[in-house]
């Protein structure tokens, strides 16, 4: 681990609560909310990217979804998993480094299988580069939808001066060629000093 992840998982390692709270973000509240009447069939499978404690991995699974949650920190995989299995949810959360990581890398069976493409895939505050996301295009069936959030460069909350923090403009760049309908790319303010970047897009059927 490098000294941020370090630092992330001695939190998460202390019980320490989460900087973000444990409820959703508004804007993945939100999906959540538009998506429930769009769904037909099995359950739909998602993707929380960078999942820290699981507040989304649990929105997850709790509006019915089969989540995935992949973080680097061990002490927050078993937190997320220990939730699942305290409220009975489906899903599964697995260690991973996002900056090399991909779906095709698990070899998992049963209720643990980790799907190659997803129906929906989460990602707020990941502390990467955005080599992540334009890599995340790529892990949604047709149909399936992604919502990425990041901390806007004018925003007052946020990571240190280390972790990248693209525009808009950026963002949208990186999905490119990537094949998918650009649906929303806006900065969103989340609270007095709070901006985000927030970019929803989805794979056409």
């Amino acid at each position: 681990m490098d000294d941020d992840q370090s630092m992330w998982e001695d939190r998460y390692a202390s019980g320490a609560p989460s900087p973000d709270g444990p409820l959703p973000h508004p804007e993945v509240a939100a999906l959540l909310d538009r998506a429930a009447g769009e769904r037909a069939g099995g359950p739909p499978t998602a993707l929380d990217l960078g999942a820290g404690s699981g507040r989304h991995t649990l929105a997850l699974a709790s509006a019915g979804y089969d989540p995935t949650a992949v973080d680097f920190s061990p002490s927050a995989v078993r937190t997320i998993n220990d939730a699942l299995a305290e409220h009975d949810l489906p899903g599964r959360a697995l260690i991973a480094d996002l900056r090399t990581w991909a779906p095709e890398q698990e070899q998992r069976s049963g209720p643990d299988v980790v799907p190659p493409r997803f129906d929906l895939i989460v990602a707020a505050y990941v502390q990467v580069d955005l080599s992540l996301l334009r890599r995340a295009a790529e892990w949604l069936v047709p149909g399936g939808r992604l919502l990425w959030i990041t901390h806007a460069p004018a925003s007052v909350v946020g990571p240190p001066p280390t972790v990248p923090r693209p525009t808009v403009q950026e963002t949208v760049a990186v999905l490119e060629g990537k094949g998918l309908d650009l649906l929303r790319a806006e900065q969103v303010r989340t609270g007095e000093t709070a901006l985000d970047v927030v970019v929803e897009a989805v794979r056409p059927r």
